[in-house]
C-alpha cells in the first residue's frame, strides 16, 4: 500500500522545508518516495538547492544522483569526510530513491478547460452553437485544488511508490482542498435525484428528436465520471496509510487554526499529527540542499520511520443503544459552542464553526436503519459528538418495532 503523507502548516512555519527533509529521510530508509509540491512557486526547488534538482523546475526529476551532489564533493573533499561510505554514498542512495516533481496550476487548469469546452462542443454543436474557446472560460475558483487532489490520488494509486509525501498549501487552505471530496459528494448525491426526474419527464419528448444529443445524457456521464474521480480521491485521502501531519508555529495568532485542526480534519474523516512537527528547533540559518535537508531529517525523526504507519481513519459509528441507536462521530477537541446539528432528510449535516477562523460543514448520509429515526439525543464525550436515535412508529411497523425493542433490550443485534 502505498502511504500518503500530506503536510501542511501556518505560512511562513517552514513546511515545504520539513516537506523536504522528510521525503529525504523516508528515501534514505530504503522508501520508492514522491516528493509533490502542490502549492509550488518555486520554493521547493530553492530549498533542495540546484545542486540538489535536475529539470527545469516543472517536473524535478532526480536521475543521476550524482549530478546532484557536486557541490557537497567538493565540501567533503576539503574536510576530509568523503569515503566510500560517507555522507556522498548515503545521500546518493537516498536520491537515487526520491523523485521530485513541481503541480503547476495554471497548466492542469487550462488542460481541464479544454477537456470541458470539448465536452461541450458535441451538444452545443447540434444546436448551433459554438463552443467556447478555454480562455474563454477563465478561471474557476477552486479547480487549481481539485486538480491537485486528483494529481496526488493518481500518484497514490500508482503503486510506483511506497510513499508520497505533498508540500501542501498554508493551513487554511490546505483544509478547505482536504474537505473538497465530502463537499463535492453531498453536491453530486442532490443533483443525481434531479437529473434523474428530469431524464425521465423529458424522455419521450427527447426521442423523438432524432441525432439531437440529450443535455442529461451528457449531464449523466459528467456526473459518473465526476463519481468516480471524487472517490478515488477519497480512497487516497481516508485510507489507513494516510496521515495530514501539521506543521507548527510559536505564532500566537496561528493558535486557533491549529487548535482547530485536528476537529476539522476528523470531521472529513481524514487523520491528523500534530505532534511529530509541532516543536522542531528553528534556527538562524535556514537548511538549504539536501545535505542540510538530510541533517535535518535525521534530526526530527531520529531512528523513527517518517512514512505514516497504517490506523483506521476516524469515521462515524453505529452501534445499538436500548431501545434505539447511537450515531459515534469522532471530533477530538471539539466545543459544545463551536458545534452545529441539523438533520436534512436522510443526511445528518455537522457544521463546526471556529469564530473569527473558519467554518467547516459535512454532510452524513445516514444509514438505512436510522432514517427510519427521530433523533432523540446529541452530546459531547470524551472528544466524540454521540447522537441518539429513536424509532420512528410512523416509518417502522409496529411488529417490527416491537421485536426490535425485545432485540435490543436482550442484546441481539
Amino acid at each position: 500500500m502505498t502511504r500518503l503523507l500530506f503536510l501542511t502548516g501556518p505560512g511562513g512555519a517552514g513546511t515545504t522545508t520539513l516537506a523536504a527533509a522528510t521525503a529525504l529521510r523516508a528515501a534514505a530508509s530504503g522508501h520508492r518516495v514522491l516528493l509533490l509540491g502542490v502549492a509550488d512557486a518555486g520554493e521547493l526547488a530553492a530549498v533542495l538547492g540546484a545542486s540538489g534538482v535536475s529539470g527545469d523546475g516543472n517536473v524535478l526529476d532526480i536521475d543521476d544522483p550524482d549530478d546532484g551532489l557536486d557541490g557537497l564533493h567538493d565540501r567533503d573533499d576539503r574536510d576530509g569526510s568523503d569515503g566510500p561510505d560517507g555522507p556522498d554514498k548515503a545521500l546518493a542512495a537516498a536520491l537515487a530513491n526520491l523523485t521530485v516533481r513541481r503541480f503547476d496550476p495554471a497548466a492542469a487548469t487550462e488542460n481541464a478547460l479544454v477537456g470541458l469546452a470539448r465536452l461541450l462542443s458535441g451538444p452545443l454543436a447540434a444546436a448551433g452553437l459554438s463552443a467556447p474557446d478555454a480562455t474563454e472560460l477563465g478561471p474557476v475558483p477552486g479547480l487549481p485544488d481539485i486538480l491537485a487532489l486528483r494529481e496526488i490520488a493518481e500518484a497514490v494509486a500508482s503503486a510506483e511508490w511506497d510513499a508520497v509525501v505533498v508540500d501542501g498549501p498554508p493551513l487554511k487552505a490546505a483544509l478547505s482542498m482536504l474537505a473538497w471530496p465530502e463537499t463535492a459528494s453531498a453536491a453530486l448525491r442532490r443533483l443525481r435525484p434531479i437529473e434523474g426526474q428530469a431524464a425521465r419527464a423529458l424522455r419521450p419528448l427527447l426521442a423523438g428528436l432524432v441525432g439531437l444529443p440529450s443535455p442529461f445524457v451528457m449531464v449523466t456521464q459528467w456526473t459518473e465520471n465526476a463519481s468516480a474521480e471524487i472517490a478515488a480521491v477519497r480512497t487516497a485521502l481516508a485510507h489507513p496509510g494516510s496521515l495530514v501531519r501539521i506543521v507548527g508555529t510559536p505564532s500566537a495568532a496561528a493558535q486557533p487554526l491549529l487548535q482547530a485542526t485536528p476537529t476539522l480534519l476528523a470531521l472529513h474523516g481524514l487523520r491528523a499529527d500534530l505532534t511529530t512537527l509541532a516543536d522542531v528547533a528553528r534556527t538562524g540559518a535556514e537548511p538549504l540542499g539536501v545535505a542540510a535537508l538530510a541533517a535535518l531529517g535525521a534530526a526530527v525523526y531520529a531512528d523513527g520511520d517518517p512514512v505514516p504507519g497504517l490506523a483506521d481513519p476516524p469515521e462515524p459509528a453505529v452501534a445499538p443503544d436500548g431501545d434505539g441507536y447511537r450515531y459515534d462521530l469522532p471530533l477530538p477537541g471539539v466545543e459544545r459552542d463551536q458545534l452545529g446539528l441539523v438533520r436534512s432528510g436522510d443526511e445528518l449535516v455537522v457544521t463546526v464553526d471556529v469564530p473569527g477562523v473558519t467554518v467547516h460543514r459535512r454532510a452524513f448520509p445516514l444509514p438505512a436503519a436510522l432514517r427510519r429515526c427521530r433523533i432523540a439525543s446529541a452530546r459531547i464525550a470524551d472528544g466524540v459528538l454521540r447522537v441518539g436515535f429513536k424509532p420512528d412508529e410512523n416509518l417502522w411497523p409496529e411488529r417490527f418495532l416491537t421485536d426490535h425493542s425485545e432485540d435490543a433490550q436482550t442484546g441481539d443485534s
